[in-house]
């Protein structure tokens, strides 16, 4: 279809054709596409020719006849925040303020304050989140929850808010224990997808939810990923499970940041750069040893932590100096129990080196 512009009594007239090209037959007219409003206008009288669609910001995949599922599915209205449940627009006035002002600072008239009060009352935040509570006071947790934990950001927030939006669109009540032991799995998958260079435990996640008086524990969480696992295999079975090798940075930054560590470092003379830097090395050789049937089942965190022990251990061989680290301070710093890297120390690491 072409779209043709003639001028009658100095008004220009929309003609269409077939074809689908914009034209003007006249040499004074010009036709520019107002990129604001998405609108081709003619520069002489204003005249609307025609809309500029543009594409969506995300993709909607198209659904292939062997897959039943839409990969571009969204699970939340256009406009809205994924880490929380709120509307578009602005607030009016302050929260609980009941009489409004213009830009001047004059005082309404009577039937524009009652205008405003209504407005007020319908996009206040009672209203937008109404019927919503649930999903508000369990996001709300969310943000508390990623401001308290260091290696999470806001990409891996707003994957954890995706995940929950989509669990809690396709679960019934019952098919999970509560909506923050949901959230607690969200965040551990988010975490599990972003391959951080300092992941987190489950047991970590759950002290976080612990210091804000949340009844989540570790056995909880896994009690609720195991119990929608069977409903979301694919999310799940994409997610590798940590390797020992993962957590040594993040153990040996707990372990030299400790002020009784440098403490003793400063008195057998020794650089914290320098401890670290062989602590870090050694850990990685000696887990080299150890092969996966060797680990079996074992818990990869408490085996990397009885390795940076193992490896404390042969360091202060190597200098002629007494051990940095001792089993009780190592748990204490690590959060773990002793008799757990005891166990390993013993059972797997002791054998493999000395």
């Amino acid at each position: 279809m072409t779209l043709f512009i003639y001028k009658l009594n100095g008004v220009c007239i929309l003609v269409e054709n077939e074809n689908s090209l914009i034209e003007c037959v006249e040499g004074n007219h010009e036709i520019i596409l107002d990129s604001f409003r998405g609108e081709y206008v003619c520069v002489k009288c204003g005249l609307v020719l025609a809309k500029e669609f543009v594409s969506p910001s995300y993709k909607i995949n198209p659904q292939d006849s062997m897959e039943q599922s839409n990969s571009g599915r969204h699970f939340v209205a256009l406009g809205d925040r994924l880490n929380i449940v709120d509307g578009l627009g602005s607030y009016m006035g302050f929260q609980f303020a009941s009489y409004f002002h213009d830009k001047n600072g004059s005082p309404l008239s009577s039937k524009q304050q009652a205008l405003f009060k209504r407005l007020k009352y319908r996009y206040d935040l009672r209203a937008r989140i109404d019927k919503q509570e649930t999903d508000y006071r369990t996001l709300m947790t969310l943000n508390r929850i990623c401001s308290m934990l260091e290696p999470i950001n806001a990409n891996i927030k707003n994957r954890a808010a995706y995940i929950y939006q989509k669990f809690s669109k396709n679960l019934v009540k019952g098919e999970f224990y509560n909506h923050l032991n949901l959230i607690a799995v969200c965040i551990y998958l988010a975490i599990k997808e972003s391959k951080n260079n300092s992941p987190l435990t489950i047991k970590e996640i759950a002290n976080a939810f612990q210091k804000l008086n949340h009844r989540v524990t570790t056995k909880s969480i896994i009690r609720t990923a195991l119990k929608i696992k069977p409903k979301f295999k694919d999310l799940f079975q994409s997610h590798k499970t940590n390797k020992s090798e993962d957590y040594l940075s993040k153990i040996i930054n707990k372990i030299i940041s400790t002020p009784e560590i440098k403490k003793r470092l400063i008195k057998i003379q020794k650089p914290e750069f320098d401890y670290e830097r062989a602590l870090l090395n050694q850990s990685k050789l000696i887990l080299q040893q150890i092969s996966d049937e060797k680990r079996g089942g074992r818990n990869p965190y408490i085996l990397a932590v009885a390795t940076v022990y193992a490896s404390d251990q042969v360091i202060a061989k190597t200098w002629g100096e007494r051990p940095v680290l001792t089993q009780h301070l190592l748990s204490i710093i690590t959060e773990t129990a002793e008799y757990s890297v005891r166990d390993h120390w013993r059972g797997l690491l002791f054998n493999s080196i000395f």
